[in-house]
């Protein structure tokens, strides 16, 4: 009896511990199969995808490549004012500097796109001033300070 209770235990440790692997292992799998495709079609795949995935695409391509492909901020900052919700909860759940500066391109890229009237929005310039202002990592902090100067500065 004990020895089936020892070895149910180590099947479900066992299935368990396939489990995370298979997570661990699938977790850029969408981002990744998205750059393994013909670059000259990329803006036009990203705006087939959701917001969420547009995002995860989008972050992988700033944050693991080189070089950093930042013109993926385009297909989001179009979305306009439906993306700022989603925008400022990825802001809140991830409070780090990196996070501030990739989401900071995609409302720069919505104030040149004139996609969205961001400085007009009073509350979100408030926030992100109020976070750029918090940031740890003095490069990023003054470079985000710049990004917010030419949303303001924006015409």
């Amino acid at each position: 009896m004990r020895q089936r209770r020892m070895l149910k235990t180590m099947n479900i440790r066992v299935v368990l511990a396939s489990a995370c692997l298979l997570v661990v292992g699938c977790e850029d799998r969408l981002e990744q199969k998205f750059f393994d495709q013909p670059p000259a079609t990329r803006l036009e795949r990203m705006r087939q995808y959701s917001l969420a995935d547009q995002y995860k695409i989008f972050r992988y391509g700033n944050d693991k490549r080189e070089p950093p492909a930042m013109f993926l901020a385009d297909p989001i900052a179009e979305r306009g004012a439906t993306a700022v919700p989603f925008l400022l909860d990825q802001l809140h759940s991830h409070p780090d500097d990196i996070t501030l500066r990739d989401i900071l391109l995609i409302f720069e890229t919505m104030a040149t796109s004139k996609s969205y009237d961001v400085r007009s929005d009073a509350s979100l310039m408030t926030t992100l001033t109020s976070r750029v202002s918090g940031m740890k990592h003095a490069l990023w902090q003054d470079n985000c300070k710049k990004m917010l100067q030419r949303i303001t500065d924006f015409k």
